[in-house]
């Protein structure tokens, strides 16, 4: 909850770090409604609840919708999976080509066992020998996955259907994912590392099914990204014929358009990436200059090559490990910012060269032009992270938004945005003609729909006056335990603490969960009883 429940993509001082202290008091109000809920079936206790979304660019003219679920639900969902980690953590182990096992992480709740960057060496070992490459994916994995086949992949469609008390893992965690999304079956939240995990279950229990009806696989699966291996064009047909076949057991899509059946040997990574990594930016003076101007006109041209690609997203990490000095940095300047304009989600290290060169940035001309423009432009279109983070920068920079630009992000109907820009406007650096918007999610019927975040972060802040006059946080069960141990969930000054789990192997959750709770009552059927069992 404190490190694996916002999405990584959203601007830093959105987070969960404050929950930490208050979670042995969720713990303890949410068991007796779970208790209630698995005795007298779904339709009891808590009420509906939406997540909140949040719009980030997927690839050129394409987005993604992140989700952030409503805290109460998802801590109920959460306490289900730490209480069963160890089997969960044992299933997953059991793929046989999978690059993204879940496991402990530090910086989230948990990681993938391999990164991106070790695809291609897994690729090229587990590739020696064969002729033919079958790659393809999922089609919309997360928004298509269907919550019911979670314990199909658990325990067998079979054994999940006659299990009517919720006995089995599988089904609980269907049941505690429907609660998270208004009880909706289609589909979880993209973002949560609680969907990531989900996502791996039924990823092994796929792979595991072809293993079944092709005993010589061999190949990756990173997340739903499949390289299979083959040594004959006829074996590798055959292959996805049964790939089809397995995902739809599961109700889920090959994606046609990017399934392709290729000849070896195959680039185990894009030719923009090679090229750029050469590239050398020397120490100082006018060979640094002509350095960075190569640099940034390869990326350009490549980005237009491979428009799917966070080409000057990887140009502008290089700039961030180079060592820039003063009489180049506004040259530089001018192109990270020229190249942010075209690929925005590259901000976010835009922010950290900013940090690293603050010695040297004096003026905030040409950086406000930039994020004014991000703003005006992405605004209109409702496309909210770009915005987030262009105003994020903003604040760190001490950049004013012009009333014209101010009005438009007040026209964004998005949580992440409305908190960043109401700050902004606490500390004089925005001011737009109104916020009726964002002020018509001030109700207690909001803490429960998709605009929970900014009716409770924005009352707590004292941004926002109730629509209703009333303090409808302290007539709220749940929400009233949040304000009494004072969690915000915006907060820049906000660190990293050390959270309730702690993160350490020291005692397996289900131990701690036990203190927090004071018992765990425990049911056959499950290696780890969960709280509500």
């Amino acid at each position: 909850m404190t490190r694996g429940y916002f999405p990584d993509r959203i601007i830093p001082p959105v987070n969960s770090l404050a929950l930490s202290i208050a979670i042995p008091d969720i713990l303890a109000y949410t068991q007796p409604r779970v208790l209630e809920i698995l005795k007298k079936g779904a339709g009891a206790g808590f009420q509906r609840s939406q997540c909140v979304t949040h719009s980030v660019p997927k690839r050129k003219h394409l987005r993604r919708a992140l989700s952030i679920p409503n805290p109460l639900h998802q801590s109920i969902l959460s306490t289900e999976i730490a209480s069963n980690w160890q089997t969960l953590e044992t299933f997953c182990a059991q793929s046989p080509i999978s690059l993204s096992v879940p496991k402990p992480s530090v910086e989230r709740a948990l990681e993938a066992t391999n990164g991106l960057n070790k695809q291609p060496i897994f690729r090229a070992q587990r590739s020696v020998g064969a002729r033919y490459l079958l790659k393809t994916d999922i089609a919309r994995y997360y928004p298509s996955i269907y919550t019911h086949s979670v314990p199909w992949a658990l325990h067998r469609k079979d054994v999940a259907r006659a299990d009517k008390k919720y006995n089995l893992l599988g089904n609980r965690l269907d049941l505690w994912l429907r609660e998270t999304q208004d009880k909706q079956t289609g589909g979880i939240p993209i973002g949560p590392d609680t969907s990531f995990l989900v996502g791996e279950v039924l990823g092994t229990a796929m792979d595991l099914a072809l293993q079944s009806k092709l005993p010589s696989l061999r190949g990756t699966r990173l997340i739903d990204d499949y390289s299979l291996y083959f040594s004959t064009l006829s074996e590798a047909e055959e292959a996805l014929a049964v790939l089809h076949e397995v995902s739809r057991e599961f109700e889920l899509e090959i994606n046609d358009p990017k399934t392709d059946l290729i000849p070896l040997p195959e680039r185990l990574e894009p030719p923009w990436k090679s090229d750029l990594r050469n590239l050398v930016i020397r120490e100082s003076g006018q060979p640094q200059a002509t350095d960075l101007l190569t640099l940034f006109d390869r990326a350009f041209e490549h980005a237009k090559n491979f428009p799917a690609d966070s080409v000057l997203t990887y140009a502008a990490k290089q700039t961030l490990s180079a060592s820039i000095t003063d009489e180049n940095w506004s040259f530089c300047e001018a192109l990270l910012l020229k190249a942010a304009l075209g690929e925005p989600s590259m901000l976010s290290v835009v922010a950290d060269i900013y940090d690293k060169y603050a010695a040297y940035h004096t003026k905030n001309e040409a950086l406000g032009a930039a994020l004014e423009s991000i703003c005006a432009y992405h605004a209109p279109l409702q496309q909210g992270n770009e915005v987030a983070w262009a105003l994020w920068l903003a604040k760190k920079m001490n950049v004013k938004i012009s009333q014209v630009v101010a009005d438009k992000i007040a026209s964004l109907d998005d949580d992440v945005v409305a908190l960043v820009a109401l700050d902004l406007n606490h500390l004089g650096l925005l001011d737009a003609s109104g916020f009726d918007k964002w002020r018509d999610h001030m109700a207690s019927a909001n803490l429960y729909d998709n605009h929970w975040l900014v009716a409770y972060e924005a009352h707590e802040e004292g941004w926002l006056p109730s629509s209703t006059g009333d303090d409808y946080i302290a007539a709220d069960g749940f929400f009233s335990i949040l304000r009494a141990h004072g969690v915000r969930f915006y907060g820049a000054g906000l660190a990293p603490t050390a959270s309730f789990f702690d993160y350490v192997e020291k005692e397996n959750v289900t131990t701690m969960l036990k203190k927090a709770l004071g018992h765990l009552p425990s049911k056959s059927g499950d290696s780890e009883a969960p709280v509500g069992s």
